[in-house]
């Protein structure tokens, strides 16, 4: 009596188990994380819960699943998963009992998730009115040593040949592109620089500081394949900032370690996207901006050189506004170098004249020709590239001199003019009018925008407003087809603060 008993008993528990696979089937579900956490949820629109949040697939929700994380104070983070089919257990469960193999598409136990959690990072939101402070980054270094432990992916040990997980850690530069990208994401408008080159130095001097990034650890823990891996991906990144005034001089630097999670993007992009991951992470460091203000603002106080007193001139004599200019156009001069010409003027009786660096360049000694037919030699004293103002010094005594005016009480709309040597030399101390247009911050720098007419030439010479009286110094134009040209000026007051000019009586 004991046989069919127990072939009872046994037949029960396989059809009881059968049962039970039908039933549940795979669970077709996934968490959703975020970092940081307590996030709202949104799948295909609607709100499900926060994180940490388990979803459950049903068929409803269509092929693609769309999902969007929301964080008060974070950058919302999107994406899509596609769940599969996956009616194996139902066919097995249809075998061992000997039924028919009778698959519903609607239920919920044919499906998977391709990953059994998802992790999203949130990103700080970067305010639209923040003031970008721009940040040369030099190529990205490679401290890993000579065999560094990347890591594992599937139980192998990941290399960085041309099969190899990491492969793109044999090109430094193509990792730095994805550094730079990160930064640019936040309050830093970064730049890719080489040290050495024009370009670069010019930006590394304008900013005051260089950024050297440092990889000195990269280890993964993935599953998958080359071409498609899920895992966590750690970074630790040595942060150098290094003066742009003195050579190898280090300011500060930081050291961050984060984590990225790849989820079935290739492996080069894994590695890539860990460091956009890496570098956006570091830029979200609290006192991170200050301190790099405070870098940019000491290079610039560096920058002015010595306070240099000077004289304040006596007012050019006019009566009206009908022989203002007439006057005026003998206190401005014409810049003459070896390759070229700009325009300058007058500031005190006893031949101080401001005018752009760009016109002097790197010379020392320059000509002016003033109205009155005269050329005399003139000393560039001091230069500031940063805002593109220069200062020279001519041997004479009791010339006309400009006098300076107020551009932070301008209003839009009012009548500017300016004064210089557009074209060619022959057409000295030409006179053109417009308006100020706007104030407008480029490249870190503030200047003053007008519709005057600026021309090449005209650079270095003066915007004078209504009342006879210097309020910029003309220093940049934009043009293009179809578009009008737009003349822009170093606001007078900055172009005294940048010269570290002082005006005694």
């Amino acid at each position: 009596m004991a046989r069919p008993y127990h072939f009872v008993l046994l037949c029960a528990a396989i059809v009881s188990s059968g049962c039970a696979s039908i039933i549940a089937g795979n669970d077709p579900g996934m968490e959703v994380l975020s970092d940081p956490g307590e996030a709202t949820v949104f799948v295909n629109g609607n709100q499900r819960g926060t994180t940490p949040f388990r979803y459950a697939y049903t068929p409803e929700d269509g092929d693609e699943v769309n999902f969007e994380v929301r964080k008060s104070g974070y950058v919302p983070s999107t994406f899509t998963i596609s769940p599969r089919m996956n009616n194996g257990v139902l066919f097995a469960d249809a075998m061992l009992l000997g039924i028919p193999y009778i698959a519903d598409s609607k239920s919920p136990s044919l499906y998977r998730m391709p990953a059994a959690s998802y992790l999203t990072s949130l990103y700080k939101e970067v305010p639209a009115d923040v003031q970008r402070q721009m940040v040369p980054v030099q190529a990205l270094v490679m401290g890993l040593g000579d065999r560094p432990d990347l890591g594992k992916a599937d139980g192998v040990k990941i290399t960085t040949g041309s099969d190899g997980f990491f492969r793109e850690l044999g090109y430094p530069e193509s990792l730095t592109h994805s550094l730079v990208t990160g930064l640019k994401d936040s309050w830093m408008d970064a730049k890719m620089v080489r040290p050495g080159t024009q370009k670069g130095d010019e930006l590394v001097q304008r900013a005051k500081i260089i950024l050297s990034p440092k990889l000195e650890r990269v280890h993964g823990d993935l599953k998958g394949q080359r071409r498609k891996c899920y895992g966590p991906i750690e970074m630790v990144m040595r942060w150098q900032f290094k003066s742009a005034l003195d050579k190898d001089s280090v300011l500060f630097e930081k050291v961050t370690t984060t984590t990225y999670h790849a989820h079935g993007e290739q492996a080069d992009q894994a590695l890539m996207e860990a460091m956009r991951h890496s570098a956006r992470r570091f830029s979200e460091q609290g006192e991170l901006q200050d301190m790099v203000r405070a870098a940019y603002g000491a290079g610039l106080v560096r920058s002015k050189g010595e306070v240099l007193r000077i004289v304040r001139p006596k007012p050019i004599a006019f009566e009206g506004r009908k022989d203002m200019l007439a006057a005026l156009v003998k206190a401005v001069v014409t810049v003459q170098t070896e390759d070229g010409h700009g325009s300058g003027f007058l500031v005190t009786n006893d031949g101080y004249m401001i005018t752009n660096q760009h016109v002097v360049g790197d010379e020392s000694i320059v000509k002016v020709k003033f109205e009155q037919g005269f050329t005399l030699d003139a000393q560039v004293v001091k230069t500031n590239k940063d805002y593109d103002v220069a200062l020279l010094k001519v041997q004479a005594t009791d010339l006309p001199a400009l006098t300076i005016g107020d551009d932070k009480g301008l209003m839009l709309g009012e009548e500017i003019f300016a004064i210089g040597t557009p074209m060619e030399t022959t057409l000295g101390q030409s006179v053109s009018r417009g308006i100020l247009s706007g104030r407008r911050d480029i490249e870190s720098r503030s200047l003053l925008q007008t519709d005057v007419s600026i021309n090449p030439g005209n650079s270095g010479g003066p915007l004078i407003d209504e009342k006879g009286l210097v309020v910029g110094v003309a220093t940049l134009k934009i043009s293009g087809k179809g578009l009008e040209g737009l003349g822009f000026g170093v606001p007078i007051s900055v172009a005294l603060e940048m010269l570290n000019l002082s005006f005694v009586q």
